[in-house]
């Protein structure tokens, strides 16, 4: 299936770029943040859906306008951030060591354990149910957004994450971990 938007930015249409931005900008910060796991400022995250975007216009003509482009973004972004903290120097001293100390290391290594649980849990699920279950609770985009980028109805995309909460839940047994 092929993107106009994409074909034409490939192209070198500066407004099919600017509505690609528009698009996917959100997703690319949401990406990047994520992938950063908050330990970049919102400034260098900023920084870096600006270079993101600039690397796809530079590249344009690499892309092929019959993929998505989507995992395309985020494989720019996630290398983006990985080289933004490969680069970064951090110094820290002794007595800031002391304060870095974790008390709540046990709660967030179990918070992660669930996370993982989840998320394994979660590629069982069909391609559409997963997308809808990753971009709503990973990515944070809401649902109304999500039905208009897979090109559903938002009750339908509802009813989808709705089956994927289901599904996961009985996939973790009871005591999954979704507050109801």
């Amino acid at each position: 299936m092929k993107d106009k938007l994409v074909e034409k930015m490939i192209c070198g249409d500066v407004r099919a770029f600017e509505q690609i931005i528009r698009k996917y900008g959100r997703y690319v910060f949401c990406v990047a943040q994520n992938h950063s796991c908050g330990t970049l400022p919102r400034e260098d995250i900023e920084e870096i859906v600006n270079d993101t975007f600039a690397a796809v216009w530079l590249g344009r003509e690499r892309i092929d306008a019959n993929r998505e482009i989507m995992p395309y973004l985020a494989v720019i972004a996630k290398n983006k951030v990985s080289n933004r903290l490969r680069t970064r120097k951090v110094t820290v001293s002794t007595e800031q060591l002391g304060e870095l100390y974790d008390k709540d290391f046990e709660q967030k290594l179990e918070n992660r354990e669930a996370v993982d649980a989840v998320l394994d849990a979660a590629r069982k699920l069909t391609a559409r149910q997963h997308e809808i279950f990753v971009r709503f609770y990973l990515y944070g985009e809401p649902l109304a957004v999500i039905a208009e980028r897979m090109g559903m109805n938002e009750p339908a995309a509802r009813t989808a994450l709705f089956r994927a909460r289901e599904a996961i839940k009985k996939s973790l047994g009871e005591g999954g971990y979704f507050d109801d």
